[in-house]
């Protein structure tokens, strides 16, 4: 049992990392809370059940156009709502609140309240460690996070876009007067992060069927791990979810998984009571 916690805790920590990064770096960079960032996650999964069960598609090519997809649309809303709303960081929430509402009721209205799932990529399971069998489209999950996390840590350390993302992020006012856009950067960044909560749905979405109302979970365990790592710090986003996964997938192996979402809220409440900032969060001088 402690090893099937183990790797469960390992394949859903990641998985959280990957869509708590989205979230992190819309916060960072724009200041905004996106409430509907688990809807977001969820109409990924959708995309990608309709282009590969109901089209028929490649299910690689379902999920990449799935995930460009959720991108495009991230972009019509940081245009559509949230521009209009620089300078008042509550409307912007307000606006995303309600959109995540618009979105949970269009999804039962189209795809009504029942599970969906897309086709799992590989099949079987493997012997791992010559302990316990376990199911490969899990593992699959788990490679495929570590290989979007890294894609994402590799642009913000060695291309220019990145490099712009982290000037902005530290100081707006500076990275304007060198001659950012930052209102293109403030479009681009907020695409990225649908983008990477969308990445995190077409992942997830063959293990974990999506439904209506299963955003909701999703993000507000995004925000969990941003906290509990540190607002606007990528490596607390990756020891954040890797942290809540772990104490999640334990907690429901050896206490009860009734409560498994409660464990997660009392490791952030202990952190937080030790370090306000989180674990590599900075204070502000």
């Amino acid at each position: 049992m402690f090893s099937i916690a183990l790797m469960n805790g390992i394949v859903i920590g990641m998985i959280y990392a990957l869509s708590a990064l989205g979230v992190s770096l819309v916060v960072g960079i724009m200041n905004v809370v996106n409430f509907a960032h688990g809807e977001l996650y969820i109409l990924a999964g959708y995309f990608s059940f309709i282009f590969a069960d109901a089209l028929g598609w490649n299910i690689y090519i379902s999920m990449a156009v799935a995930v460009g997809l959720v991108f495009l649309f991230g972009i019509l809303i940081e245009y559509t709502l949230i521009r209009p709303t620089y300078g008042n960081d509550m409307y912007s929430l307000i606006l995303t609140f309600i959109l995540s509402i618009v979105l949970q009721n269009a999804y039962l209205l189209i795809f009504g309240p029942y599970p969906n799932k897309p086709p799992n990529w590989v099949k079987g399971a493997t012997n791992v460690f010559g302990q316990f069998y376990y199911g490969n489209q899990r593992l699959a999950a788990l490679v495929a996070g570590v290989i979007v996390i890294v894609a994402v840590f590799v642009m913000l350390k060695k291309t220019w876009f990145g490099k712009i993302i982290r000037a902005a992020s530290q100081d707006r006012e500076m990275a304007e007067l060198n001659g950012i856009n930052t209102t293109s950067l403030n479009m681009l960044s907020f695409g990225l992060g649908c983008a990477l909560a969308g990445a995190a749905g077409v992942i997830l979405a063959p293990v974990f069927p999506v439904s209506p109302t299963s955003g909701l979970p999703v993000a507000l365990t995004a925000f969990v791990v941003v906290v509990l790592g540190g607002m606007g710090s990528m490596w607390g986003c990756i020891v954040g979810g890797l942290t809540l996964g772990l104490v999640e997938n334990f907690g429901a192996a050896f206490i009860s998984t009734g409560y498994k979402h409660i464990f997660g809220f009392i490791i952030l409440i202990l952190v937080l009571a030790i370090r306000p900032v989180g674990l590599f969060g900075r204070s502000e001088t």
